[in-house]
Formats: structure tokens, C-alpha cells, sequence
């Protein structure tokens, strides 16, 4: 078990309980047009994936805001030599779209990421050219089209860490003082295989919570 803790929010490793939950999320209609695979996903298929992402290179996170499950976020295809991994996110309770709880999910996973763990440099996500919305909110975590992009129906976004301190700051800021919890980044879990040694070492340790640098001084 794995779960990364901030603001309003709880991200909980994905595990074969949640498979049928987020299986129905991903069939939707309002998450498949995100989606460049829109085939209906069968509980055999799902399975399948499951076992192909429960490994240390993939980290599938449910989102818990305000205590609701209400959406997936992950950061797969981790790269020790590159030093990134690909994020993506999707909420799968509609009534939900709108609220703080993707905002709230995509800073505690790049705070992780960047801020407690220290082998990952760079984020990267495809987006739909269509997806209007997903590329605005992406771009002010950030995030920017790489080059030769344009064209391409599913571009490719990265965000450096260097950047993410920079441009992250100021919405960690704002998350902070609208969230009615904790702005402080909290590990808890299991070591285990499916993690990374950098996480089980810090599992390990039992991280205390972690402010974010140079949050106090805005």
C-alpha cells in the first residue's frame, strides 16, 4: 500500500479492489472522449492491464477528495536512465469535474515527485489536440508542447522540476489557503516491490511531512 496525503485530498495506490470502480469510470462517456483508446474495456481486459501496471515503473493512484473516491491519477513508464515518467489524470465522478479535486491531485503527485523524491527531473503527458480544456489547466501547472508537436493528434507536454518550483509555487500557495486540510505533503505505506528502492527507502524512514519549499514567503 501506498498513499500520498495533501490538501483535500488522499492518492491510493490502485489495487484489484478498485479495478471494477475504475473500470467503470474509463468506459464513461465524459472520460473515453478524452481518450485516444475509446473501445470499451471488458473486466478481462482490465485485469490484464492491471497486471501490467503493478509493477515499480507504473504508480496508479485513486483519488480520495474529501473522503469520495472520485477519479484516477498516475505517473507510469518511469525512467531511471531519462529521469521522468508520464503522468496522466481523469475524474470519473461527473459531478466532480469541476471541483478542487484534480488540482488538488496533480500538486500532491508533482510535489511528490519533485519535491520529496529526488531521482525524477521531468514530467511528461499526452493530451488530445482537441482536449482544450486539458491542455490550459496543464500548461498552468507548467507544462509546455514540446517541439514538432503541433501537428500531432496526442501531443506531448513536459514539465522540468526546475520549472514545476517556479510555476507550482504560487498555485501550491493558493491550494493552500482554499483546502480545509493539511498543505503539508505526508508518505505512508508498505515497502514493497512494486515500489521504487528510492520510495520503499523513504517508507522506510518514515518521511515526516514535508512543507513546501518557500511556500511561507509568498
Amino acid at each position: 500500500m501506498l498513499i500520498l496525503e495533501q490538501f483535500d485530498v488522499r492518492l491510493i495506490r490502485l489495487c484489484e479492489t478498485d479495478l471494477e470502480l475504475v473500470r467503470n469510470w474509463r468506459n464513461a462517456a465524459h472520460v473515453v472522449n478524452q481518450m485516444i483508446y475509446r473501445e470499451f474495456i471488458t473486466e478481462e481486459m482490465q485485469q490484464k492491464w492491471f497486471q501490467s501496471i503493478n509493477n515499480a515503473e507504473n504508480y496508479y493512484f485513486i483519488i480520495e477528495f474529501e473522503g469520495i473516491k472520485v477519479g484516477l491519477i498516475n505517473a507510469k513508464n518511469y525512467s531511471s536512465e531519462n529521469g521522468f515518467g508520464e503522468g496522466g489524470i481523469f475524474i470519473g465522478e461527473k459531478e466532480y469535474e469541476h471541483s478542487f479535486a484534480a488540482v488538488y491531485a496533480s500538486l500532491t503527485l508533482l510535489n511528490f515527485v519533485f519535491y520529496m523524491m529526488q531521482s525524477i527531473d521531468v514530467s511528461r503527458i499526452r493530451i488530445l489536440k482537441e482536449n482544450a480544456r486539458a491542455i490550459q489547466y496543464n500548461k498552468l501547472l507548467g507544462y509546455e508542447l514540446l517541439p514538432n508537436q503541433e501537428k500531432e493528434e496526442n501531443q506531448l507536454f513536459e514539465l522540468s522540476k526546475e520549472r514545476y518550483k517556479k510555476v507550482g509555487l504560487k498555485l501550491n500557495k493558493a491550494a493552500s489557503l482554499f483546502c480545509k486540510g493539511s498543505s503539508l505533503m505526508q508518505l505512508h505505506g508498505t515497502p514493497g516491490d512494486s515500489n521504487l528502492d528510492e520510495i520503499n527507502q523513504l517508507l522506510l524512514n518514515q518521511t515526516p511531512p514535508m512543507a513546501i519549499d518557500g511556500l511561507d514567503k509568498l
